[in-house]
């Protein structure tokens, strides 16, 4: 049985994370990717964070929150597709590979690879072929690029949102004590 203090306390962490994640892109802190009709943002800040400390549940809310408002009209399922399998992926993984298995001086590389995967590996990968089912709107999103191109763009534009995000991720948990870190679940 779930202890309902358990549900409640993933649901105070990953709300505000979920909202924070909205709040990037509803609120137009955002910068266009050249070549795309695709945005750039702090969102993914919010999303690894919460994701990886609420686990699963509280990954599948703050995905949801993530990808649930783009400038693309049209463009939600990808989106929030997108940010619900990356969210998953860093809940998972954080607790799986990362926080149980690396020592404080791997933790940070271990850290900053899980972030890499997040973005190549599961959101760019998801976002592209979720776009791709819908040629009207990967023609609006990706003007003149078959899906590899756009992958292969995105891949290459995306890298500054990378290194951000990785470096101010990984400052927010070197802040915290290692008893913080711990995921909730």
């Amino acid at each position: 049985m779930t202890d309902i203090r358990a549900v409640l306390k993933t649901l105070a962490i990953a709300l505000p994370f979920g909202l924070a994640a909205f709040i990037c892109v509803y609120g137009s802190l955002t910068a266009s990717i050249p070549g795309t009709g695709v945005t750039t943002d702090p969102r993914e800040i919010f999303a690894t964070l919460g994701a990886a400390f609420t686990g699963p549940w509280g990954a599948l809310l703050i995905g949801v929150l993530a990808g649930s408002y783009d400038p693309i009209p049209g463009f939600y399922p990808a989106t929030i597709t997108a940010h619900v399998a990356g969210a998953l992926w860093m809940a998972f993984a954080y607790k799986k590979l990362v926080f149980e298995k690396f020592s404080s001086w791997l933790f940070f590389p271990a850290w900053i690879g899980l972030i890499a995967v997040y973005y190549f590996g599961v959101c760019i990968p998801v976002l592209v072929f979720g776009a791709s089912l819908f040629p009207d709107l990967f023609a609006r999103v990706f003007p003149d690029a078959t899906p590899g191109q756009a992958l292969l763009d995105l891949c290459i534009s995306i890298w500054p949102e990378v290194i951000l995000t990785s470096l101010i991720t990984a400052v927010f948990l070197a802040l915290l004590p290692k008893k913080s870190r711990k995921p909730l679940w």
